[in-house]
């Protein structure tokens, strides 16, 4: 028997209303509410003979008729436009019927005779972000149930797109409820206001549609349900591929019924005035750029030299994130945002982190502060991007300096949530802290030695249910230590502590060289273990000369877990900051809660 070939959600789409229609291109939602703004006869709807009665159809080609009309409103008669998308095929040869000249941007073979036929009507294959042609349109009608990753390269196209005061009609699903804890591909309806702001766009109108677009669905269910058996008979798809849909049909019409979820058409026009001087910037991710670009600007910026492989460690073997601006599209980089993604365990639960590193504005620009700023145009897009209730990070966290701290808290960008200090501790312990313990080098190609930092990693986290903690298992250690450039000039040191007698592991610690001592990057133990382990490496570095003193940095909440007698608090002058920009979780919340160390930091 042949195997079902595995076919994406919007495949199966496509099947199922070829199965009941004929063809599949009218994937949009429809409009039910023609009274909103039609103001014509129901009967001019369907003379054509291209659409029927049934309530479906009827609604998709009114909200078809809906695009033109605004299309024709907005624009001369010489005007040149852009549609995006094959379900809008249909759209752009009405808009070429009617003597507009049109440019439709999708697959390359649904064009079919009719569309060749209209004098008006030019095709390109593909997508928007792979689209080159050097143009300047009055119009581009985007369909934009896009991910929220991509809106930022979505809208920086159609921005050099558009002639000056030209227009961008966009519609799709957005996320209009970003309360509580839960991941959406779906762009946030704030965070998509605010950006198209950022960029130069102005918002002309706003229509919401979720009412229809949760009808749409309600009449889709049926459908789906009809064709199943043919799907399955045909391998399409198989029951599993089938009931993923039916899911995520469920899901979406929750969404939209608890207001989660919303269906929205815009109007913008391209008026980089309304924004600020920054609006004409060129916005970029982790892929627009070679690390080599970012070398002058990380130089000026900290009077360091520029690490590649310290880059590449965090940024592609790290899967780091970053926003960059460039003043042109040809132009330096003068400011980069970026972000360390970490695995955390949140309040017991598994989730994401990351931490903002990097943060860099061309020091001529930099003096510039405010929310005009291009610091915190670049800072807020990279923190609705990356952190808060729905998106890939949960939580942000880090360690800026107290400048870039103080403006951020005034900026409304960041909220502190804990100070990060220093435990120096007494070169001798007292003697009921000592026990019968070992060191040895831990070997991240002995298989034992994973096995025992995996449990020893289990053991520490179930003791941090009521508060945070990055991940530290075997594979973390390999990646921050193992793997780190500075482990070339064996900056780390590795070790396994253990029972004198029974050789049971108690701890893995992670020591390096510092201010003549060793500074304790990590600590992987049971908390009741802590203290001892802590004695038991002050005895082994006063034994065997290797270093003066012990150092531990660590957040101040956790002093009372780590401090021994006659050891000195210094403060380091370094506060832990949360995200204050994204709904997510309060500061109220996060106050108090890490354990974080010298090992969270990236550079160290």
């Amino acid at each position: 028997m042949t195997a079902t070939k595995k076919i994406s959600t919007i495949e199966l789409l496509s099947r199922i209303l070829e199965l009941e229609f004929g063809n599949s291109r009218l994937q949009h939602y429809g409009l039910f509410d023609e009274d909103s703004w039609l103001g014509k006869d129901e009967g001019n709807l369907v003379a054509d003979g291209s659409a029927t009665t049934d309530e479906l159809l009827l609604a998709q080609y009114r909200f078809k008729l809906h695009l033109l009309e605004t299309i024709k409103q907005r624009i001369e008669g010489d005007a040149s436009i852009l549609i995006v998308g094959d379900t809008l095929l249909p759209l752009a040869q009405e808009t070429a019927a009617t003597g507009i000249s049109t440019l439709w941007l999708g697959s390359g073979n649904l064009v079919d005779e009719k569309s060749s036929s209209l004098r008006h009507f030019r095709s390109y294959q593909g997508d928007l972000p792979g689209f080159t042609e050097q143009l300047k349109l009055d119009l581009v009608v985007l369909q934009g149930s896009f991910h929220y990753l991509d809106q930022m390269a979505l809208l920086s196209k159609c921005r050099d797109l558009l002639a000056a005061d030209a227009q961008l009609l966009l519609f799709g699903e957005f996320l209009d409820d970003d309360s509580q804890i839960e991941y959406s591909s779906l762009p946030n309806l704030s965070s998509f206001k605010q950006l198209s702001r950022r960029l130069g766009f102005r918002l002309l109108e706003e229509f919401d549609a979720t009412a229809s677009a949760s009808r749409t669905l309600e009449l889709v269910r049926p459908i789906l349900e009809r064709n199943i058996p043919q799907l399955l008979n045909d391998k399409i798809a198989d029951a599993a591929i089938i009931g993923e849909l039916q899911l995520e049909f469920s899901r979406m019409q929750q969404e939209f019924m608890s207001g989660r979820r919303c269906f929205r058409v815009f109007m913008l026009d391209l008026e980089p005035e309304v924004g600020n001087e920054w609006s004409n910037a060129e916005f970029g991710d982790i892929h627009s750029f070679h690390p080599h670009e970012i070398a002058q600007l990380f130089e000026k910026s900290f009077n360091a030299s520029f690490n590649e492989d310290l880059w590449n460690w965090k940024y592609r073997l790290g899967n780091g994130k970053c926003v960059t601006a460039r003043l042109s599209k040809s132009g330096e980089i003068v400011a980069h945002y970026g972000g360390a993604p970490r695995n955390i365990m949140y309040f017991g639960v598994p989730s994401m982190a990351i931490q903002p590193c990097d943060v860099m504005v061309l020091p001529d620009i930099r003096k510039q502060y405010g929310k005009g700023s291009l610091f915190f145009e670049v800072a807020a897009t990279f923190l609705e991007r990356e952190i808060g209730n729905t998106v890939n990070h949960l939580l942000g966290f880090g360690f800026p300096n107290q400048k870039t701290m103080n403006m951020s808290k005034r900026l409304g960008l960041y909220e502190k949530t804990d100070d990060f200090i220093e435990i120096e501790y007494a070169p001798v312990v007292s003697a009921p802290l000592l026990q019968e313990l070992k060191c040895e080098s831990y070997l991240h190609s002995n298989d034992t030695h994973n096995g025992e930092l995996d449990a020893l990693w289990l053991q520490m986290s179930e003791a941090y249910q009521d508060g945070i903690i990055g991940v530290r298992n075997s594979d973390y250690i390999k990646y921050r230590y193992i793997t780190h450039p500075f482990a070339r000039a064996n900056l780390y040191q590795c070790l396994i502590i253990r029972e004198a007698d029974s050789g049971k592991a108690t701890a893995i610690a992670v020591l390096k060289d510092h201010s003549g001592g060793k500074l304790l990057m990590d600590l992987i133990c049971p908390t009741i273990a802590i203290k001892p382990v802590i004695a038991q490496l002050i005895q082994e570095l006063s034994s065997s000369g290797e270093a003066t003193s012990l150092k531990f940095w660590v957040t101040k909440s956790a002093l009372g877990k780590v401090l021994l007698d006659d050891a000195i608090v210094n403060e380091l002058g370094i506060e832990i900051p949360c995200n204050s920009w994204n709904p997510g979780p309060s500061s109220e919340i996060l106050v108090g809660a890490w354990w974080l160390t010298a090992g969270d930091m990236d550079f160290v």
